[in-house]
């Protein structure tokens, strides 16, 4: 069913607690996307899917509207200090005049009071002076969110409707407005610009992932999925593994028309990748058997089929249109793609496989190293082998999946699921039966060229 009710469009947000400082609460209301955040009572932590991990219930919010009431007198005070350790005003807006004490004195009276009833630092005296001048004399570092924060607020329960969801906003005069349970605890934020992205089916998933398979982009949200059938999933495992595959016989077949003990040392196990050797062959072997890897999983359209999916996730998360135009502009690396993770797995292996020694500063060394350039390295990996520039058709079939993927998310809303069931639908299950299945018929064709290697027959 299509969004109908406020708690499924209610987004997690940064929060505050009674005793954060203000400038702490100010911080998250800088990160937040509605500039507003509520005030809980504990700690809130809901995953990147909106699953809750811990209830919270509202005390209170704060509008960065507010904060104006609290900083201007301080930056008055800072500023008065300022002149007098000075004797020259600056003014923080463009086009103002510097004024020398000369000046000062020539415009300025001795109780500070400017041109037009301006002090000097262009501070308007109002009818909230009185309240001001009590804020300036509190320490800014002694204020939290409980000094700040609004008390009389609105609250959404999470079953109103949309209709009413967007009349609490307007009669609140609120940014955005904390959604509740019917346990009363809190669930996220909403604002207008949601109820309105809702009636425009425009609204994005929390979090989209992917793969590439030979026959097309596949897209999902952990609930849902689009483009490529489950059978593609299958058959990008299998693609992967003969690739693994391939270049280990290509290096079987190389070593031994070098040396034929080299070949018989690899085929055994005791060169290459999976050796505990620390040799210099031994790191040679492995790096070039990796290159090949690399380098035949680029030869392949799917590498082109991979930057169409990064592309595609790329505009879904920037709110871009799906269209070519937009979508080939996107970059085709993307920091959640599985290439890190091997970048990541490859980089440790090699390191600890090939240390010169064993102590407590090289190991540490190696880690900060590893820490330091695995994701560098990863994103150099996607970009030189395992994406490449997609062919039209390419992209054309990521932006189909991507229209796809969002007609089915407007229709059929973020639900809570379970782990297991997020683990299925991220498409790892069916890829790994593949890669499996693959191996093992390999592993036969790798035993069958080994005996006529070494025994002709």
């Amino acid at each position: 069913m299509p969004f109908l009710r406020a708690g499924q469009l209610a987004r997690s947000t940064p929060t505050a607690r009674l005793d954060d400082p203000l400038g702490l609460v100010a911080e998250n209301l800088r990160a937040s996307n509605y500039g507003a955040i509520p005030v809980l009572d504990r700690g809130f932590i809901a995953d990147n899917m909106g699953e809750v991990q811990a209830g919270a219930r509202v005390l209170g919010l704060v509008d960065e509207r507010d904060l104006s009431h609290y900083a201007l007198p301080v930056l008055a005070q800072r500023q008065a200090l300022s002149e007098a350790t000075s004797q020259r005003v600056q003014s923080v807006l463009p086009g103002e005049m510097i004024l020398g004490e000369t000046q000062s004195h020539a415009h300025y009276g001795s109780n500070g009071s400017g041109l037009n009833g301006h002090n000097s630092n262009g501070y308007h005296p109002s009818a909230q002076d009185t309240i001001d001048e009590e804020v300036a004399t509190i320490d800014f570092a002694s204020l939290t969110a409980r000094d700040v924060m609004r008390r009389d607020i609105g609250i959404v329960p999470a079953v109103f409707s949309l209709q009413n969801a967007l009349m609490t906003l307007e009669r609140y005069d609120a940014l955005a407005l904390p959604v509740i349970d019917t346990m009363g605890s809190y669930r996220g934020m909403i604002s207008r610009s949601d109820v309105l992205a809702a009636l425009g089916g425009q609204v994005r998933p929390p979090v989209v992932g992917g793969m590439a398979t030979p026959i097309g982009v596949w897209l999902t949200t952990g609930t849902i999925s689009a483009g490529a059938p489950p059978l593609g999933l299958f058959l990008s495992g299998m693609t992967m593994a003969a690739c693994l595959m391939m270049a280990q016989i290509i290096m079987l077949i190389g070593l031994n028309a070098i040396s034929s003990e080299w070949g018989a040392m690899f085929y055994s196990g005791r060169l290459g990748a999976t050796s505990e050797s620390g040799s210099l062959l031994n790191l040679i072997v492995t790096l070039v058997q990796s290159l090949l890897f690399l380098v035949l999983m680029r030869s392949l359209p799917l590498s082109g089929i991979h930057a169409a999916e990064h592309q595609t996730v790329w505009a879904i998360e920037r709110g871009l249109p799906l269209t070519p135009e937009y979508v080939a502009q996107m970059p085709r690396a993307h920091p959640r793609c599985g290439t890190n993770l091997v970048a990541l797995g490859g980089l440790i292996q090699i390191s600890f496989q090939h240390l010169p020694e064993i102590n407590s500063g090289t190991v540490l060394a190696t880690l900060l190293f590893i820490y330091l350039a695995w994701r560098n390295f990863g994103t150099l990996l996607q970009e030189w082998f395992t994406t490449k520039p997609a062919t039209p058709k390419q992209l054309a079939s990521g932006i189909k999946a991507g229209r796809e993927l969002m007609e089915k998310y407007q229709e059929q809303p973020h639900v809570l699921t379970s782990f297991g069931s997020r683990l299925f639908n991220s498409g790892l299950i069916m890829s790994a039966l593949g890669m499996i299945l693959t191996l093992g018929v390999f592993n036969f064709l790798e035993d069958y060229v080994a005996r006529l290697i070494f025994f002709g027959s």
